[in-house]
């Protein structure tokens, strides 16, 4: 067999894993599949992409309308086609119809992993408010008042549960790039992340909720710098204000 042939054969394996492949040509391209190890691996790999993408969507039943359509394209593809042409017009749309499926199917994966984000974002946001919320009603809460460099607001410091509430007000939005980023300061001075402060346009102030990774009482305050997006394991940008407990 020459290498064009097995080119050739190679080219009918995406619509040969479709089962849109012409009736005529199928038995040629089994009975070569059975002595070729390499063609074989390609049959298996399209329909591995085929099946998962398949399966990564929620089933859904197409319109009337292109049911019909198809139908009728793949009815008219399936005249017989001489071997001299490299692509039939039936393994043109198998292999159109797989680009399709595997660009449909990652706009949807992406689209569902943003969905899950915002979700679990707006999770994280309410049970921030919740505990805002709460600790504003318990009457062990210290409140501490903080004005500075044009940033007002309140901490909210529960030492038996070890959490620190913010209430900020008139916090420019960051730099491009950049995020707000909390530092619990311990009695030594020793910076350890408490999370991050994130503007909301629309909004005259932002809140957040630090759970404090070991007693409250080690720590004497709080501050706040402008650090890169994804934020740093130690404060490198200037200070926007701090609080003292």
């Amino acid at each position: 067999m020459s290498t064009s042939d097995h080119e050739t054969f190679r080219e009918s394996l995406p619509a040969y894993a479709l089962d849109a492949l012409d009736s005529s040509e199928v038995p040629a391209l089994e009975a070569h599949l059975r002595t070729c190890d390499e063609c074989q691996a390609d049959l298996a790999a399209y329909r591995e992409i085929g099946t998962g993408l398949l399966m990564a969507l929620p089933p859904k039943n197409p319109p009337a309308s292109l049911r019909r359509k198809l139908r009728s394209q793949l009815e008219r593809g399936t005249r017989p086609v001489t071997r001299a042409a490299r692509w039939s017009w039936s393994q043109g749309l198998a292999a159109g119809a797989l680009m399709l499926l595997i660009g449909l199917s990652a706009v949807s994966v992406l689209q569902a992993r943003s969905l899950s984000q915002q979700q679990a974002e707006m999770e994280q946001h309410n049970r921030s408010t919740e505990t805002l919320i709460a600790m504003l009603a318990y009457p062990g809460t210290q409140t501490v008042s903080f004005d500075q460099n044009g940033i007002s607001g309140s901490a909210l410091v529960d030492e038996t549960r070890g959490l620190v509430g913010l209430f900020v007000w008139h916090l420019p939005a960051p730099e491009a790039g950049k995020t707000y980023q909390i530092w619990l300061i311990d009695t030594n001075g020793k910076r350890t992340s408490g999370g991050f402060l994130a503007p909301e346009e629309g909004y005259p102030f932002v809140s957040a909720v630090v759970h404090a990774p070991a007693p409250l009482a080690g720590f004497k305050g709080l501050g706040v710098t402008s650090e890169p997006s994804s934020g740093s394991p130690a404060p490198t940008g200037p200070r926007i204000f701090g609080v003292d407990f």
